[in-house]
Protein backbone atom coordinates (compact mmCIF):
# COMPACT_ATOMS: atom_id res chain seq x y z
CA UNK A 1 0.00 0.00 0.00
CA UNK A 2 2.78 2.58 -0.01
CA UNK A 3 2.48 4.00 -3.69
CA UNK A 4 -1.00 4.34 -2.20
CA UNK A 5 -0.39 6.18 0.81
CA UNK A 6 2.24 8.09 -1.71
CA UNK A 7 -0.44 8.91 -4.23
CA UNK A 8 -2.53 10.25 -1.72
CA UNK A 9 -0.16 12.59 0.08
CA UNK A 10 1.09 13.82 -3.06
CA UNK A 11 -3.02 14.64 -4.12
CA UNK A 12 -3.92 15.71 -0.99
CA UNK A 13 -0.81 18.46 -1.16
CA UNK A 14 -1.60 18.92 -4.88
CA UNK A 15 -5.31 19.86 -3.87
CA UNK A 16 -4.16 22.19 -1.34
CA UNK A 17 -1.76 24.07 -3.70
CA UNK A 18 -4.62 24.18 -6.21
CA UNK A 19 -6.96 25.75 -3.92
CA UNK A 20 -4.10 28.63 -3.01
CA UNK A 21 -4.23 29.10 -6.82
CA UNK A 22 -7.82 29.25 -7.37
CA UNK A 23 -7.73 31.57 -3.98
CA UNK A 24 -5.61 34.07 -5.58
CA UNK A 25 -6.41 33.32 -9.35
CA UNK A 26 -6.68 36.89 -10.63
CA UNK A 27 -3.83 38.14 -8.98
CA UNK A 28 -1.60 35.48 -10.44
CA UNK A 29 -2.77 35.83 -14.18
CA UNK A 30 -2.31 39.61 -13.75
CA UNK A 31 1.26 38.64 -12.68
CA UNK A 32 1.74 36.34 -15.61
CA UNK A 33 0.32 38.58 -18.10
CA UNK A 34 3.00 41.29 -16.93
CA UNK A 35 6.10 39.23 -16.85
CA UNK A 36 4.68 36.66 -20.30
CA UNK A 37 7.64 37.09 -22.13
CA UNK A 38 9.48 34.78 -19.93
CA UNK A 39 9.45 30.70 -20.46
CA UNK A 40 6.67 29.74 -17.85
CA UNK A 41 5.16 26.64 -19.44
CA UNK A 42 9.02 25.40 -19.49
CA UNK A 43 9.39 26.81 -15.87
CA UNK A 44 6.13 24.90 -14.97
CA UNK A 45 7.22 21.66 -16.49
CA UNK A 46 10.42 22.07 -14.64
CA UNK A 47 9.04 22.59 -11.30
CA UNK A 48 5.70 19.86 -11.76
CA UNK A 49 7.41 17.22 -14.05
CA UNK A 50 11.16 17.01 -14.56
CA UNK A 51 12.35 17.91 -10.94
CA UNK A 52 9.92 15.16 -9.38
CA UNK A 53 11.33 12.79 -12.09
CA UNK A 54 15.01 13.35 -10.88
CA UNK A 55 13.59 12.91 -7.12
CA UNK A 56 12.02 10.05 -7.50
CA UNK A 57 13.82 7.79 -10.19
CA UNK A 58 17.68 9.27 -9.88
CA UNK A 59 17.87 10.37 -6.43
CA UNK A 60 15.43 8.23 -4.65
CA UNK A 61 16.31 5.22 -6.62
CA UNK A 62 12.96 3.98 -7.12
CA UNK A 63 12.98 2.19 -10.68
CA UNK A 64 9.15 2.47 -12.80
CA UNK A 65 6.86 -0.44 -12.75
CA UNK A 66 3.06 -1.10 -14.17
CA UNK A 67 3.18 -0.15 -17.74
CA UNK A 68 6.82 1.29 -18.18
CA UNK A 69 8.04 -2.06 -17.18
CA UNK A 70 5.40 -4.24 -18.74
CA UNK A 71 4.80 -2.76 -21.55
CA UNK A 72 6.63 0.23 -22.94
CA UNK A 73 10.27 -0.85 -22.10
CA UNK A 74 9.73 -4.35 -23.44
CA UNK A 75 8.09 -2.88 -26.72
CA UNK A 76 10.58 -0.06 -26.87
CA UNK A 77 13.68 -2.82 -26.77
CA UNK A 78 12.28 -5.18 -29.27
CA UNK A 79 11.95 -1.97 -31.71
CA UNK A 80 15.36 -0.76 -30.94
CA UNK A 81 16.56 -4.04 -32.57
CA UNK A 82 14.55 -3.81 -35.64
CA UNK A 83 12.29 -6.53 -34.56
CA UNK A 84 8.28 -7.02 -35.64
CA UNK A 85 5.28 -5.94 -32.84
CA UNK A 86 3.31 -8.76 -32.17
CA UNK A 87 5.52 -11.75 -33.53
CA UNK A 88 8.41 -10.52 -31.51
CA UNK A 89 7.15 -8.68 -28.37
CA UNK A 90 3.85 -8.52 -27.45
CA UNK A 91 2.49 -5.74 -27.70
CA UNK A 92 -1.22 -3.95 -27.25
CA UNK A 93 -0.06 -0.87 -28.55
CA UNK A 94 0.03 0.17 -32.23
CA UNK A 95 2.56 -0.95 -34.70
CA UNK A 96 4.69 2.72 -34.72
CA UNK A 97 4.59 2.71 -31.08
CA UNK A 98 7.74 1.41 -30.27
CA UNK A 99 9.59 2.67 -32.84
CA UNK A 100 9.01 6.14 -31.82
CA UNK A 101 9.38 5.25 -28.61
CA UNK A 102 12.39 3.22 -29.26
CA UNK A 103 14.56 6.53 -31.22
CA UNK A 104 16.22 7.43 -27.36
CA UNK A 105 17.07 4.13 -25.98
CA UNK A 106 19.80 3.77 -28.79
CA UNK A 107 20.92 7.01 -26.80
CA UNK A 108 20.59 5.68 -22.92
CA UNK A 109 19.00 1.98 -23.06
CA UNK A 110 16.78 2.52 -19.78
CA UNK A 111 13.41 2.73 -18.27
CA UNK A 112 14.03 5.68 -16.74
CA UNK A 113 14.27 7.74 -20.01
CA UNK A 114 11.58 6.47 -20.95
CA UNK A 115 9.22 8.54 -18.36
CA UNK A 116 11.64 11.64 -19.25
CA UNK A 117 10.04 10.60 -22.59
CA UNK A 118 6.08 10.95 -21.43
CA UNK A 119 7.11 13.91 -19.78
CA UNK A 120 8.61 15.70 -22.84
CA UNK A 121 5.57 14.43 -24.77
CA UNK A 122 3.25 16.09 -22.03
CA UNK A 123 5.07 19.38 -22.32
CA UNK A 124 5.00 19.38 -26.48
CA UNK A 125 1.52 19.04 -25.97
CA UNK A 126 1.08 21.52 -23.70
CA UNK A 127 2.82 23.99 -25.46
CA UNK A 128 0.97 23.44 -28.56
CA UNK A 129 -2.60 23.23 -26.98
CA UNK A 130 -1.61 26.77 -25.16
CA UNK A 131 -0.72 28.11 -28.33
CA UNK A 132 -3.89 26.40 -30.50
CA UNK A 133 -6.69 27.68 -28.28
CA UNK A 134 -6.23 31.48 -27.51
CA UNK A 135 -9.99 32.49 -27.41
CA UNK A 136 -10.66 35.81 -25.81
CA UNK A 137 -8.18 35.50 -23.33
CA UNK A 138 -4.99 36.89 -22.85
CA UNK A 139 -1.84 35.78 -21.86
CA UNK A 140 -1.75 35.66 -18.31
CA UNK A 141 -5.28 34.21 -18.39
CA UNK A 142 -4.31 31.11 -20.14
CA UNK A 143 -0.85 30.85 -18.79
CA UNK A 144 -2.53 30.35 -15.70
CA UNK A 145 -4.88 27.52 -17.02
CA UNK A 146 -1.27 26.03 -17.95
CA UNK A 147 -0.31 26.16 -14.01
CA UNK A 148 -3.50 24.80 -13.02
CA UNK A 149 -3.51 21.38 -15.83
CA UNK A 150 0.68 20.78 -14.45
CA UNK A 151 -1.02 21.05 -11.33
CA UNK A 152 -4.38 18.79 -11.28
CA UNK A 153 -3.60 15.08 -9.60
CA UNK A 154 -4.48 13.11 -12.63
CA UNK A 155 -1.66 14.14 -15.18
CA UNK A 156 0.96 14.72 -12.44
CA UNK A 157 0.25 10.75 -10.94
CA UNK A 158 0.03 9.34 -14.48
CA UNK A 159 3.38 11.30 -15.97
CA UNK A 160 6.18 11.13 -12.95
CA UNK A 161 4.86 8.13 -11.39
CA UNK A 162 3.37 5.77 -13.93
CA UNK A 163 4.86 7.50 -17.19
CA UNK A 164 0.89 6.61 -19.17
CA UNK A 165 1.68 8.26 -22.96
CA UNK A 166 -2.19 8.95 -23.27
CA UNK A 167 -1.93 12.42 -24.07
CA UNK A 168 0.01 11.22 -26.90
CA UNK A 169 -3.07 10.95 -28.34
CA UNK A 170 -4.30 14.49 -27.95
CA UNK A 171 -0.92 15.25 -29.45
CA UNK A 172 -2.22 13.61 -32.81
CA UNK A 173 -5.13 14.24 -32.89
CA UNK A 174 -4.95 18.26 -32.46
CA UNK A 175 -2.08 17.73 -34.88
CA UNK A 176 -4.29 16.10 -37.53
CA UNK A 177 -7.41 18.17 -37.21
CA UNK A 178 -5.45 21.93 -36.69
CA UNK A 179 -3.03 21.36 -40.26
CA UNK A 180 -6.82 19.36 -41.81
CA UNK A 181 -8.58 22.57 -41.20
CA UNK A 182 -5.47 25.11 -41.63
CA UNK A 183 -4.90 23.34 -45.13
CA UNK A 184 -8.24 23.17 -45.64
CA UNK A 185 -7.24 19.23 -46.89
CA UNK A 186 -9.38 16.43 -45.66
CA UNK A 187 -7.25 14.00 -47.04
CA UNK A 188 -3.77 15.58 -45.31
CA UNK A 189 -6.06 15.26 -42.30
CA UNK A 190 -7.04 10.98 -42.83
CA UNK A 191 -2.92 11.11 -43.55
CA UNK A 192 -2.63 12.62 -40.19
CA UNK A 193 -5.40 10.29 -38.30
CA UNK A 194 -3.70 7.25 -39.89
CA UNK A 195 -0.63 7.78 -38.35
CA UNK A 196 -2.10 9.03 -35.20
CA UNK A 197 -3.79 5.77 -35.11
CA UNK A 198 -0.62 3.46 -36.09
CA UNK A 199 1.34 5.05 -33.59
CA UNK A 200 -0.45 4.96 -30.15
CA UNK A 201 -3.39 2.31 -29.66
CA UNK A 202 -6.48 1.15 -31.06
CA UNK A 203 -8.88 3.70 -28.85
CA UNK A 204 -7.63 6.24 -31.25
CA UNK A 205 -10.43 4.94 -33.27
CA UNK A 206 -12.58 6.41 -30.93
CA UNK A 207 -12.25 9.39 -32.45
CA UNK A 208 -12.07 9.21 -35.88
CA UNK A 209 -15.67 7.54 -35.71
CA UNK A 210 -16.94 11.04 -34.65
CA UNK A 211 -14.50 13.05 -37.29
CA UNK A 212 -15.53 10.81 -39.91
CA UNK A 213 -19.21 11.66 -39.26
CA UNK A 214 -18.81 15.39 -38.52
CA UNK A 215 -17.04 15.99 -41.86
CA UNK A 216 -18.91 17.66 -44.66
CA UNK A 217 -20.07 15.05 -47.13
CA UNK A 218 -17.98 16.26 -50.11
CA UNK A 219 -14.84 15.84 -48.41
CA UNK A 220 -15.62 12.25 -46.68
CA UNK A 221 -14.07 10.12 -49.84
CA UNK A 222 -10.77 12.28 -49.68
CA UNK A 223 -10.60 12.01 -46.03
CA UNK A 224 -11.07 7.63 -46.16
CA UNK A 225 -8.68 7.89 -48.77
CA UNK A 226 -6.18 9.73 -46.62
CA UNK A 227 -6.70 6.86 -44.27
CA UNK A 228 -7.09 3.75 -46.26
CA UNK A 229 -3.36 5.48 -48.17
CA UNK A 230 -1.23 5.04 -45.33
CA UNK A 231 -3.28 2.38 -43.37
CA UNK A 232 -3.89 -0.29 -45.65
CA UNK A 233 -0.11 -1.12 -46.72
CA UNK A 234 0.49 -1.07 -42.91
CA UNK A 235 -2.29 -3.71 -42.09
CA UNK A 236 -1.43 -5.67 -45.06
CA UNK A 237 2.58 -6.34 -43.94
CA UNK A 238 1.48 -7.00 -40.49
CA UNK A 239 -0.73 -10.19 -41.75
CA UNK A 240 2.20 -10.76 -43.86
CA UNK A 241 4.32 -10.78 -40.96
CA UNK A 242 2.31 -11.45 -38.05
CA UNK A 243 -1.16 -13.54 -39.38
CA UNK A 244 -3.71 -12.27 -37.06
CA UNK A 245 -1.63 -11.57 -33.81
CA UNK A 246 -1.68 -7.52 -34.41
CA UNK A 247 -5.62 -7.81 -33.84
CA UNK A 248 -5.62 -11.09 -31.35
CA UNK A 249 -3.33 -8.52 -29.24
CA UNK A 250 -5.07 -5.76 -29.25
CA UNK A 251 -9.02 -7.24 -28.49
CA UNK A 252 -7.36 -9.75 -25.67
CA UNK A 253 -6.97 -6.56 -23.73
CA UNK A 254 -10.60 -5.84 -23.98
CA UNK A 255 -11.51 -9.11 -22.00
CA UNK A 256 -9.70 -8.21 -18.74
CA UNK A 257 -12.39 -6.91 -15.70
CA UNK A 258 -11.15 -3.69 -14.62
CA UNK A 259 -12.37 -0.77 -12.68
CA UNK A 260 -14.17 1.10 -12.45
CA UNK A 261 -16.88 0.87 -15.68
CA UNK A 262 -20.64 -0.88 -15.94
CA UNK A 263 -19.20 -3.92 -15.01
CA UNK A 264 -17.64 -3.13 -11.73
CA UNK A 265 -20.62 -1.17 -10.40
CA UNK A 266 -22.80 -3.52 -11.76
CA UNK A 267 -21.57 -6.79 -10.52
CA UNK A 268 -23.27 -7.29 -7.13
CA UNK A 269 -26.21 -7.17 -8.78
CA UNK A 270 -25.29 -9.23 -11.81
CA UNK A 271 -22.63 -11.61 -10.20
CA UNK A 272 -22.02 -14.47 -12.26
CA UNK A 273 -24.39 -13.81 -14.61
CA UNK A 274 -22.36 -12.72 -17.36
CA UNK A 275 -18.84 -14.54 -18.20
CA UNK A 276 -15.29 -12.56 -17.03
CA UNK A 277 -14.57 -12.07 -20.65
CA UNK A 278 -17.99 -10.09 -21.03
CA UNK A 279 -19.24 -12.58 -23.80
CA UNK A 280 -21.88 -11.05 -25.84
CA UNK A 281 -22.31 -7.92 -23.15
CA UNK A 282 -19.06 -6.69 -24.44
CA UNK A 283 -20.10 -6.72 -27.50
CA UNK A 284 -23.88 -4.91 -26.91
CA UNK A 285 -21.72 -2.34 -25.10
CA UNK A 286 -18.92 -1.61 -27.97
CA UNK A 287 -22.00 -1.16 -30.01
CA UNK A 288 -23.52 1.37 -27.98
CA UNK A 289 -20.06 3.35 -27.43
CA UNK A 290 -20.23 3.19 -31.31
CA UNK A 291 -23.94 4.47 -31.77
CA UNK A 292 -22.73 7.64 -29.44
CA UNK A 293 -20.05 8.55 -31.37
CA UNK A 294 -21.76 8.31 -33.98
CA UNK A 295 -24.38 10.66 -32.65
CA UNK A 296 -21.66 12.94 -31.44
CA UNK A 297 -20.36 13.12 -35.24
CA UNK A 298 -23.66 13.84 -36.56
CA UNK A 299 -24.37 16.96 -33.99
CA UNK A 300 -21.16 17.95 -34.85
CA UNK A 301 -21.62 18.17 -38.82
CA UNK A 302 -20.12 20.66 -40.21
CA UNK A 303 -18.73 23.29 -37.27
CA UNK A 304 -15.05 23.85 -36.80
CA UNK A 305 -12.25 21.05 -36.29
CA UNK A 306 -10.10 22.44 -33.56
CA UNK A 307 -13.15 24.00 -31.44
CA UNK A 308 -15.01 20.67 -31.64
CA UNK A 309 -12.60 18.44 -30.73
CA UNK A 310 -11.77 18.70 -27.16
CA UNK A 311 -15.83 18.11 -26.83
CA UNK A 312 -15.40 15.23 -29.17
CA UNK A 313 -12.14 13.73 -26.76
CA UNK A 314 -14.40 14.00 -23.55
CA UNK A 315 -17.49 12.39 -24.93
CA UNK A 316 -15.59 9.13 -26.59
CA UNK A 317 -13.19 8.62 -23.96
CA UNK A 318 -15.90 9.63 -21.03
CA UNK A 319 -18.16 6.83 -22.50
CA UNK A 320 -15.29 4.36 -23.04
CA UNK A 321 -14.38 4.71 -19.90
CA UNK A 322 -17.56 3.90 -18.33
CA UNK A 323 -18.71 1.17 -21.27
CA UNK A 324 -15.48 -0.63 -21.94
CA UNK A 325 -15.13 -3.24 -19.19
CA UNK A 326 -10.97 -3.14 -19.47
CA UNK A 327 -11.56 0.62 -18.45
CA UNK A 328 -9.54 2.16 -15.60
CA UNK A 329 -10.12 5.96 -14.34
CA UNK A 330 -5.86 6.55 -15.88
CA UNK A 331 -8.29 6.89 -19.13
CA UNK A 332 -9.14 10.58 -17.40
CA UNK A 333 -5.66 11.84 -18.22
CA UNK A 334 -6.65 11.56 -21.67
CA UNK A 335 -9.23 14.23 -21.68
CA UNK A 336 -7.99 16.38 -18.97
CA UNK A 337 -5.92 19.03 -21.26
CA UNK A 338 -8.27 19.68 -23.41
CA UNK A 339 -10.68 20.00 -21.00
CA UNK A 340 -8.76 22.44 -18.85
CA UNK A 341 -8.46 24.65 -21.53
CA UNK A 342 -11.72 24.31 -23.30
CA UNK A 343 -14.24 23.72 -20.86
CA UNK A 344 -13.74 25.02 -17.35
CA UNK A 345 -14.89 28.14 -15.92
CA UNK A 346 -12.65 29.44 -13.03
CA UNK A 347 -15.49 31.54 -12.24
CA UNK A 348 -17.78 28.53 -10.83
CA UNK A 349 -16.58 27.22 -8.03
CA UNK A 350 -18.60 24.35 -7.48
CA UNK A 351 -17.46 22.92 -10.76
CA UNK A 352 -13.73 23.70 -10.65
CA UNK A 353 -14.02 21.84 -7.11
CA UNK A 354 -15.57 18.77 -8.57
CA UNK A 355 -12.81 19.01 -11.37
CA UNK A 356 -10.22 19.00 -8.57
CA UNK A 357 -12.10 16.05 -6.39
CA UNK A 358 -12.66 13.87 -9.57
CA UNK A 359 -8.55 13.99 -9.96
CA UNK A 360 -7.77 13.37 -6.92
CA UNK A 361 -9.97 10.18 -6.90
CA UNK A 362 -8.82 9.18 -10.80
CA UNK A 363 -5.10 9.65 -9.44
CA UNK A 364 -5.65 7.37 -6.43
CA UNK A 365 -8.29 4.62 -7.68
CA UNK A 366 -5.84 2.22 -10.01
CA UNK A 367 -3.50 1.63 -7.41
CA UNK A 368 -5.73 1.17 -4.25
CA UNK A 369 -7.99 -1.07 -6.78
CA UNK A 370 -4.86 -3.07 -7.72
CA UNK A 371 -3.43 -3.35 -3.85
CA UNK A 372 -6.92 -4.41 -2.66
CA UNK A 373 -5.98 -7.24 -5.48
CA UNK A 374 -8.14 -6.15 -8.22
CA UNK A 375 -11.90 -7.13 -5.94
CA UNK A 376 -15.39 -7.63 -8.01
CA UNK A 377 -18.02 -8.06 -5.66
CA UNK A 378 -20.45 -10.42 -5.64
CA UNK A 379 -23.68 -9.53 -3.57
CA UNK A 380 -22.94 -7.25 -1.09
CA UNK A 381 -19.32 -8.25 -0.71
CA UNK A 382 -18.05 -4.66 -0.54
CA UNK A 383 -19.64 -4.68 3.01
CA UNK A 384 -16.98 -7.24 3.87
CA UNK A 385 -14.31 -4.96 4.89
CA UNK A 386 -14.40 -1.14 5.03
CA UNK A 387 -11.74 -0.83 2.42
CA UNK A 388 -14.12 -2.50 -0.08
CA UNK A 389 -16.84 0.57 0.81
CA UNK A 390 -14.39 3.21 0.08
CA UNK A 391 -13.60 1.38 -3.07
CA UNK A 392 -16.69 0.36 -4.19
CA UNK A 393 -17.33 4.55 -3.41
CA UNK A 394 -14.74 5.75 -5.57
CA UNK A 395 -16.25 3.79 -8.26
CA UNK A 396 -19.47 5.49 -7.68
CA UNK A 397 -18.19 8.66 -7.77
CA UNK A 398 -15.56 7.91 -10.74
CA UNK A 399 -18.54 6.60 -12.97
CA UNK A 400 -20.87 9.40 -12.04
CA UNK A 401 -17.77 12.00 -12.97
CA UNK A 402 -17.12 10.48 -16.19
CA UNK A 403 -20.57 10.47 -17.54
CA UNK A 404 -20.54 14.05 -16.15
CA UNK A 405 -17.66 15.07 -18.22
CA UNK A 406 -19.11 12.50 -21.02
CA UNK A 407 -22.69 14.55 -21.31
CA UNK A 408 -21.20 17.98 -20.98
CA UNK A 409 -19.00 17.54 -23.81
CA UNK A 410 -21.79 16.33 -25.84
CA UNK A 411 -24.21 19.05 -24.67
CA UNK A 412 -21.80 21.99 -25.49
CA UNK A 413 -21.11 20.81 -29.17
CA UNK A 414 -24.46 22.27 -30.18
CA UNK A 415 -24.11 25.01 -27.65
CA UNK A 416 -20.76 26.88 -28.99
CA UNK A 417 -22.25 30.27 -29.57
CA UNK A 418 -22.42 30.98 -25.24
CA UNK A 419 -19.87 33.83 -23.95
CA UNK A 420 -17.72 31.42 -22.32
CA UNK A 421 -17.62 28.53 -24.39
CA UNK A 422 -16.92 29.99 -27.45
CA UNK A 423 -13.11 30.55 -26.52
CA UNK A 424 -12.17 29.99 -30.24
CA UNK A 425 -9.02 28.66 -31.96
CA UNK A 426 -5.46 30.30 -33.25
CA UNK A 427 -7.23 29.73 -36.77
Amino acid sequence: MFIVLVKTAVSAGLCVWLAVLLWKRLVISDYLQQQHQKPWISLFYLVFRLLPVILTYFILDYQPTSDVEYYYYPIANSARQLQIPYRDVYSPYSPFYGYWLSLPLHLWNDMRLVVIVMTLIEWVAVVITYRIYRGSENMGQRLFRVLFYFSLPIPFVMCVFSGQEDVILWLFALWAVWVWQKRQNSFLGGLLLALGLLSTKAVFVFLIIPLFFMTPHKQKPSLVAGLAILGLPVLAFLYWKTGTLFMEQQLHEGDYLKAPNWRSVLNPLLGGLIPDDGGLWKWIMMAITMTILTLTGLRAYGKRLVDTLPLIFMVAFGCMTVLQQNAVSNYAYLFMLPLVFSLTDFKIRSTTGLLVGFNTLAAIHPSFWWRLGQPYYEGLGMFDKWEYVLEYGMELALVAGFLYYAWQGFRQIDDRQTAHFNRGSAL
